[in-house]
């Protein structure tokens, strides 16, 4: 591979015109987008006073994620990090399934941006919204059919390629903070002491601090934005790094400001909660609060800032949900269907329809923010610790690409990010991490579709189709027909092997077709992928029983719950998560290090695919 990308002499190149000022103020707007305006209430619900601490450890988390983007935004000034970054140093397969979870996030929190601007309209138009089984805010059907026009127009809007606008962008950038820093800023002349002291700070104990920082972590994504605009910074050696850091403690403290501000603002009588009933709160957004405090003014400025905020994102994001299967496919990655350009409009109208179908599946299945939010981090977080693995990968394949900024110590920081990413998408709980996990796995069948015709043909696809039929069929009438039957270590057992069949046995599967369709050496060099992937699934299901979240898993009256085994309990399962991530590590880094076979591995230069975006 080559080291950067060479341009012709004479050829126009980007000014370098984006100041330390001016990549803060990108990368600020890439972060904070829908997530704070509804997640201060699911956070505050579950961890109650000990969100605010929850947040402050998330913020150092996510400074370890986004300092590779930092470095490897610099020496590779392409778009599409998530995508392209990981293609470069672990090959298609990698890239593609990286890629594929990146697409997954896109428009599954594209549903739950759409779902926030629901939730913040439903205070103004009556029977939008509803609560779900685990107390937080979701929408009603009525949201959910409101919802889905929206994202229809959304759709049309940017098929046409009509652009927001910079004045609409400008706009909305600041309906994001100004009501936040009114919100944090007057909140805290109404903190009610007792809020913490009264009822502890950290009632519910430190695992309920991780499951909170786990949901936190949807309004953090975004940070990759750092590294877009890499050709046009000043100085990019200095001012990227810095730019990472100082953006995260910015956003870090406006959203520690409001935390502060709902927690210790909550006025019990006037939102009708028992005092010190936190597990209420998730139903509650920020103008429910700043109303309680009498200021119903400050409550009108939140919602018409949440919406504004909420509704610019959701255009925002229609658009580029449809970039990352654009870009595959434009690479033979994905359906050709999705590389056409509307020859009048001159957008990728397939490719965007094409993701917009997927989010109105998201909002019919999944009409609630929180569980939208935790599949969404999920599929992030696997390309966000690809990427730190990436950063080493690439220093030993190309030691000579030129790099304005290399992050120190990155041997000690890199696997951190790595395991730190593992154990956030073990914490975001069953059944979530379950489902997230297998929507991943999916993307192998996929690959092996668009990249080798032979398995086009009707005989592979009727042999998947059935298997995982038959498998699906089969573990579905264990789970929920036959819930007597004896036990295996303490658990119902039919309802375990539906759960196994479905959730193991068909990834089992993908992983068998991964050997048959190629070599032992092709397939071995990628396996180290849907090992990490599958394992995450398997430690969830083996792990302790805290960190279950609204599982629809057990239906209502079902015999039988259907839950984490508790084999591997608190902190057991930490170690174990460790171990598991630095061996995933360094099996990564191994396999990306080593010559790779095609075609699995086949070198390819990577292609612009999907810029950062406001998001969480």
């Amino acid at each position: 591979m080559g080291a950067g990308i060479n341009m012709a002499e004479g050829a126009p190149r980007l000014k370098r015109e984006i100041s330390l000022l001016g990549l803060i103020s990108i990368t600020v707007g890439g972060i904070i987008g829908s997530g704070i305006f509804a997640l201060a209430a699911t956070m505050g619900s579950i961890a109650g006073p000990a969100a605010v601490l929850a947040l402050i450890f998330l913020g150092i988390v996510v400074i370890l994620l986004a300092l590779p983007y930092a470095e490897l935004g610099a020496a590779f000034p392409v778009e599409g990090g998530p995508y392209a970054l990981p293609r470069r140093a672990l090959g298609d397969f990698g890239g593609f399934m990286m890629g594929w979870g990146y697409f997954l996030y896109a428009f599954i929190g594209t549903a739950a941006i759409i779902d926030v601007f629901i939730e913040y309209l439903g205070t103004w138009v009556g029977g939008l919204t509803t609560i779900n089984s685990s107390g937080a805010l979701g929408i009603s059907y009525l949201g959910v059919a409101l919802a889905l026009v929206f994202l229809a127009a959304f759709t049309l809007i940017q098929i046409a390629g009509i652009k927001w606008g910079s004045i609409f962008a400008i706009t909305t950038t600041f309906a994001k903070l100004i009501p936040l820093l009114l919100f944090g800023l007057i909140g805290l002349l109404y903190i009610r002491v007792g809020n913490i002291t009264d009822f502890g700070f950290n009632p519910f104990g430190w695992t309920a601090i991780a499951f909170a920082m786990s949901l936190g972590f949807f309004a953090f994504t975004g940070f990759e934005a750092v590294s877009i605009p890499s050709e046009e910074i000043k100085d990019p050696g200095r001012t990227i790094p810095r730019a990472t850091i100082f953006s995260v403690l910015i956003v870090m403290a406006i959203y520690t400001l409001v935390a502060v501000a709902f927690v210790g603002g909550i006025n019990w009588t006037a939102a009708g909660i028992t005092p010190g009933d936190w597990g209420a709160t998730g139903s509650l957004l920020l103008n429910d609060v700043a109303n309680g405090w009498g200021l119903p003014i400050l409550g009108t400025i939140v919602v018409i800032g949440a919406l504004l905020s909420t509704f610019g994102a959701g255009g925002d994001w229609v658009l580029l949900q449809g970039r990352m299967p654009y870009a595959m496919a434009k690479d033979h990655l994905f359906f050709r269907s999705m590389a056409r350009i509307h020859p009048r409009f001159g957008t990728p109208a397939v490719a965007i329809t094409f993701a917009s179908v997927l989010t109105g599946i998201v909002l019919i299945a999944l009409p609630s923010f929180p569980e939208v939010a935790l599949v969404a981090s999920i599929t992030t977080l696997i390309p966000y610790a690809a990427a730190a693995l990436a950063l080493v990968v690439l220093r030993r394949t190309e030691p000579n690409a030129t790099r304005p900024f290399r992050l120190p110590a990155a041997w000690v920081l890199t696997p951190a990010a790595f395991v730190l990413a593992t154990i956030l998408v073990y914490w975001a709980s069953w059944p979530w991490t379950l489902i997230g996990v297998f929507l991943t796995l999916v993307g192998i069948p996929l690959y092996f579709l668009f990249t080798l015709p032979e398995f086009r043909r009707w005989g592979h696809v009727v042999e998947l189709a059935l298997t995982v039929g038959v498998l699906g069929i089969l573990g579905y009438a264990m789970v929920y027909w036959f819930p007597s039957g004896g036990t295996i270590a303490g658990v119902a057992a039919w309802p375990l092997i539906g759960t196994l069949l479905i959730f193991v046995a068909i990834p089992a599967y993908f992983v068998t077709m991964l050997f048959r369709q190629h070599t032992f050496e092709e397939s071995k060099a990628v396996l180290w992928i849907v090992t990490y992937v599958g394992g995450l699934g398997i430690i969830s299901y083996l792990g302790d029983q805290f960190f279950i979240y609204d599982n629809f898993l057990t239906p209502p009256s079902y015999p039988v719950t259907i839950q984490p085994m508790g084999i591997i309990t608190t902190p057991y399962d930490l170690v174990v998560l460790i171990a598991f991530g630095i061996a995933m590590f360094a099996w990564g880094y191994f396999s990306g290090t080593r010559p790779r076979p095609s075609p699995i591995g086949a070198e390819a230069p990577a292609r612009p695919a999907l810029p950062g975006t406001p998001r969480g």
